[in-house]
């Protein structure tokens, strides 16, 4: 999953000798700086291949919602292009979050204080405020209740921001492998089998565990991806690429023909390991298109990677939670139907959330923590220019 990082041009705010830059350009990275925009490639040492995969993931996850907002897929046949453009995305692209998620979780230690901070925080603060908005403003034909709403987020979290709650759990859950990781290399291997048979064997859903039985399988696959980078490395460039590509076809059409055969059901929960003995093939299917499907973007994301829509790609991938908590709320303000609804929605779901978190969120450290997750530590609060001297 590791790219070049050289294959990837850094753009963004540069420092750089005032003489040599333009003054428009000056003036873009004071508002750049005043409004904590992230750069491409800061801190130096970052892997852009991964950002560039957030940030393809997020692009998913605004579509595949905006299409869900521009058509009622509870209606449509399997035959209707939004139905078929949906099942597409939502085969692979959360167990695509979640496996980048474990690679970058290898070789690091787990603070449960920081990643309660980054995920729970967020995810309990944004609960009043859809409340709020699914209250006042999308007008339900039943009452929507806070308490209730609030319970039903919590225990079973299947709307708005559920990702939050999952990702900390099977977090949680690596905490053992990343200890053993350190006694003995194999036990990392053996915990994470260990870990997802147990997970899969609980005869219990709530809480956000029936999403844990599925998804743990790719934070595991993400974690021994990052741990054998090197030696996936050494198999070359060539091959590898032979490889993503033999993959990506391989995925494009075994998509479509199991698709039209009526096997492809991506929105199914929960799924556990039960299933494999109750019906093999959904169960194999599943998750084998799912990782196709994850190969098949690391192949996207290597073609930009020489063009500007690769650093574009990067830079989506820094503000990934800015765009995720607040995209469904945006995606509400758009009118329309069809397709020109779901571009438009696009646009507001992305544009939208990034305006609302660099003008008001990153403002302030308690806006950013809770409802971006940032750390008060890690976030520069806009600075104010000093008063001229008058020397009274």
């Amino acid at each position: 999953m590791a790219l070049n990082h050289s294959a990837y041009p850094v753009s963004g705010i540069e420092p750089a000798d005032s003489d040599a830059v333009p003054a428009a350009e000056e003036e873009w990275i004071d508002v750049a700086r005043r409004l904590d925009i992230p750069v491409v490639g800061e801190p130096p040492g970052r892997d852009l291949g991964v950002d560039a995969l957030r940030g393809l993931a997020i692009l998913l996850v605004v579509l595949g919602h905006a299409i869900s907002n521009a058509v009622n897929m509870n209606t449509v046949s399997g035959y209707n292009p939004f139905y078929y453009v949906n099942s597409f995305i939502y085969t692979f692209h959360m167990p695509l979050f979640f496996m980048v998620s474990g690679y970058v979780i290898f070789g690091r230690r787990i603070r449960v204080g920081e990643r309660s901070i980054k995920l729970l925080v967020p995810f309990l603060a944004w609960i009043p405020v859809y409340w709020f908005v699914n209250r006042y403003f999308r007008h339900f034909p039943w009452p929507v209740l806070f308490w209730p709403t609030l319970k039903r987020t919590i225990v079973e979290p299947g709307d708005g921001l559920w990702f939050l709650e999952v990702l900390f759990l099977c977090t949680l859950l690596l905490i053992p492998v990343v200890q053993l990781e350190k006694w003995r290399s194999w036990a990392a291997e053996l915990s994470l089998v260990l870990i997802f048979v147990g997970v899969n064997l609980i005869p219990y859903q709530k809480f956000g565990l029936h999403s844990v039985k599925y998804f743990f399988f790719f934070v595991a696959a993400g974690y021994l991806t990052s741990k054998y980078r090197m030696k996936i490395n050494k198999i070359g460039k060539k091959w590898t690429s032979v490889l993503v590509l033999g993959c990506s076809t391989l995925f494009l059409v075994s998509f479509t023909v199991l698709y039209y055969c009526g096997k492809i059901n991506p929105f199914v929960f929960p799924i556990s390991l039960p299933d494999l003995f109750r019906d093999p093939s959904a169960y194999i299917i599943r998750y084998s298109t799912a990782l196709l499907g994850v190969v098949f973007s690391i192949g996207v994301v290597v073609a930009f990677r020489k063009i500007q829509a690769g650093t574009a790609l990067c830079w989506l991938g820094l503000v990934t939670m800015d765009i995720y908590v607040a995209h469904l709320i945006m995606l509400q303000v758009t009118a329309g139907s069809g397709w020109p609804k779901v571009l438009i929605s696009c646009v507001t779901g992305v544009v939208l959330p990034l305006a609302l978190s660099f003008l008001v969120l990153r403002r302030s450290r308690v806006t950013a923590m809770l409802f971006l997750g940032i750390e008060p530590g890690k976030i520069n609060v806009p600075f104010r220019s000093k008063p001229a001297d008058t020397g009274k």
